[in-house]
């Protein structure tokens, strides 16, 4: 999907990670793989627990642990050109992931009231993050704190630093998560459902300041939403996943135009037409067990075009001109 090596920010390579529990092992991640180029936007995308935050979280090594384990895979980041650093090969509490956790790549979290520390002001929590990053004075992160929160379009900035996150609507506490993931200037920002709990129009304005501010520090961004809305709003490129794999990854103008894989098909026919009084589609069945896959394709029960040999042998991604898709459909040489 890239262009040149030399422009990549980051590529993730047959990422596994599973968790190993009483009950089983549940393969939350199996063999994902995508890239970001600098300064561009990827959409991951898919029904909750498909892996899509498992899969953020293990760029930062922030996965659950010790239950959750990275089986296997690389996470190859340049964050200067020449210089590649393999992040599964870091200590999960070294000072090398440390370094880039907030500094090199930042994470705006799903729910902004469960990440923000309820007994802290937000300036406390902004110069927190600045200071221990950027080795700045108290007075010198200070006032980069407030400019952030200036950035993000917070009215007052001054005052909210002496605010609690009570204190503020659920669209300000998401501009504050924002102002505190763009604080140290990121190269990479995951941005993990962060409209989830906002209203329509808040959404809107969110969506549009994470844009802006992309364009303006030419930041890349990896957007993880079930919304095939935002995600035609915000990314260059689209990665559709469906339990713990990619299914379908191409550019967002090709997947919005003609959908391949019969997951996203059936994705696309479930969103809400404004103008439309027909009832609202939904996809038949329900997510695979996880702690029993089914043999071939993990979407198989659920599909509408399934062969026989979907039901014995799982398929792989494969490239149909800068349009990747995992389904027998596609891939009739080895039927």
């Amino acid at each position: 999907m890239n262009t040149s090596e030399n422009n990549i920010l980051i590529d993730v390579r047959d990422l596994a990670v599973y968790f190993h529990i009483e009950q089983g092992t549940v393969r939350s991640v199996d063999g994902v793989s995508f890239s970001i180029d600098r300064g561009k936007s990827l959409g991951l995308v898919g029904e909750s627990g498909c892996g899509k935050t498992i899969t953020a979280l293990s760029l930062l090594l922030l996965h659950p642990q010790p239950e959750g384990k990275i089986e296997r895979g690389n996470i190859f980041f340049y964050p200067e050109e020449g210089n590649r650093i393999d992040i599964t090969k870091l200590g999960i509490n070294s000072k090398d992931i440390r370094q880039r956790r907030g500094n090199d790549i930042s994470m705006i979290f799903q729910e902004p009231m469960m990440s923000l520390n309820p007994v802290h002001t937000i300036g406390q929590q902004l110069t927190e993050t600045i200071r221990l990053h950027q080795k700045v004075d108290r007075n010198t992160a200070h006032k980069i704190a407030t400019d952030a929160l200036e950035r993000v379009r917070i009215s007052a900035p001054k005052r909210r630093m002496k605010e609690y996150p009570f204190q503020l609507s659920g669209g300000m506490r998401q501009r504050v998560m924002i102002a505190i993931a763009l604080s140290c200037n990121p190269k990479l920002l995951i941005a993990d459902e962060p409209t989830t709990a906002l209203d329509v129009t808040i959404e809107a304005e969110i969506l549009n300041l994470i844009q802006e501010l992309k364009s303006e520090l030419n930041m890349s961004m990896l957007m993880i939403t079930h919304d095939l809305g935002v995600i035609g709003e915000v990314t260059d490129e689209v990665a559709v996943m469906y339990v713990g794999k990619v299914v379908e990854r191409t550019s967002t103008r090709k997947l919005f135009k003609e959908p391949l894989h019969p997951y996203t098909k059936a994705l696309f026919k479930s969103r809400p037409k404004i103008d439309s009084k027909e009832r609202l589609s939904s996809i038949e069945g329900t997510v695979p067990n996880p702690y029993s896959q089914p043999k071939g394709c993990s979407f198989e029960p659920r599909c509408e075009v399934s062969m026989d040999i979907c039901k014995n042998k799982s398929p792989e991604l494969i490239d149909h001109g800068e349009h990747f898709v995992s389904c027998w459909k596609y891939n009739k040489e080895e039927i």
